[in-house]
């Protein structure tokens, strides 16, 4: 694909210089730069490389878009403004044309979960982001004065007692959709949540998660390693992957995903913190007692559930060493992605 690039930069140029008008010079530059053009279709390959050429590719890339912007720029220089009385002057052709806009790395990469999970018949549900503590603790089995509500720095709202709170996981949709539908349910939902963290180049106080679950007869935790493998595999190729035993209150047993880190291919650096595994997700097998709350008999059915941390994932698509980049609204960073 480097090469594609190269290519495809010295050919513009060369064209850019035989230009005679500016209209040709027009529809050269949307040919190539446009929506649609040459350069577009060679960036919407990127996400299918190796996850070690993505990084390189991608700033060649943009610093190959912008030598291309510039020679157009210095081009139409060349066509002066007052030839209105030419049959090749447009008077209505902006200056500068306007900037593109780019897909955030968050959304394309939540537009890919779903595309991959619909390919498995899960459906996407939401929830309202703004939530009662009963769908974010109670029913999960959280209940008030838990120790295990310590896992989570929670947002409250003002004057709203500990009834109202910005969730801290999208689990809450689990319940909410199960007071309306029974099974078999297999949904995924995606979402911001909200944390009190420290916030370093590794932890946001805004985070999205997409969450899963999965409930019908005879689902056993080979199904919920089955999918997670599969997901991984889907996005990151044979990458080596390993589950250990964790606890989360609202799945018994609970286990976490570990994948071996892509920066060290798994020898250790500071990244992984020398361990050669860098954690992933949280899982397990629903609990009986979240079960119940959703009206679900445990005796007769069974079921699933996982959280993914999507800014981990993109970090690693794309080799992004800082979190906060995702929220800080730096167009240098965001027009590297299509």
């Amino acid at each position: 694909m480097r090469t594609e690039i190269e290519k495809l930069f010295q050919e513009t140029i060369r064209q850019i210089q035989s230009v005679k008008t500016s209209s040709d010079l027009q529809a050269l530059y949307f040919s190539v730069l446009g929506r649609k053009g040459k350069f577009a279709q060679l960036l919407s390959r990127l996400p299918n490389l190796p996850p070690g050429e993505r990084a390189g590719l991608g700033t060649l890339a943009n610093q190959t878009r912008n030598k291309l912007q510039q020679a157009f720029d210095q081009a139409k220089l060349k066509f002066k403004p007052q030839a209105a009385d030419s049959a090749d002057f447009d008077p209505t052709w902006p200056g500068i044309l306007p900037e593109v806009g780019h897909t955030h790395p968050i959304s394309a990469f939540i537009e890919s979960a779903i595309k991959f999970f619909s390919g498995l018949g899960y459906e996407v549900a939401e929830g309202p982001e703004v939530e009662y503590s009963r769908y974010n603790f109670d029913l999960l089995n959280i209940p008030p004065n838990h120790p295990s509500r310590d896992l989570w720095d929670t947002y409250y709202l003002k004057n709203s007692g500990p009834q109202m709170l910005l969730r801290t996981q999208t689990s809450p949709v689990q319940i909410r959709y199960m007071e309306k539908h029974r099974p078999p349910v297999f949904i995924i939902a995606p979402g911001r949540t909200y944390r009190h963290e420290a916030t370093d180049a590794g932890h946001e106080t805004t985070f999205t998660q997409i969450e899963a679950l999965a409930i019908d007869k005879n689902l056993k935790l080979t199904d919920l390693l089955g999918t997670l493998s599969a997901f991984f595999q889907h996005f990151f190729g044979n990458v080596k992957i390993r589950f250990r035993p964790h606890y989360y209150p609202f799945v018994e047993p609970g286990l976490d995903l570990d994948m071996a880190c892509l920066l060290c291919h798994g020898k250790g650096c500071p990244v992984c913190k020398y361990s050669g595994w860098l954690e992933m997700l949280g899982a397990g097998m629903v609990h009986p007692k979240v079960l119940k709350n959703m009206k679900v008999a445990p005796n007769r059915y069974s079921g699933f559930a996982f959280g993914i941390g999507v800014e981990r994932l993109v970090m690693l698509l794309y080799g992004i060493t800082d979190i906060r980049l995702f929220l800080a609204g730096d167009l240098r960073f965001l027009e590297q992605f299509t």
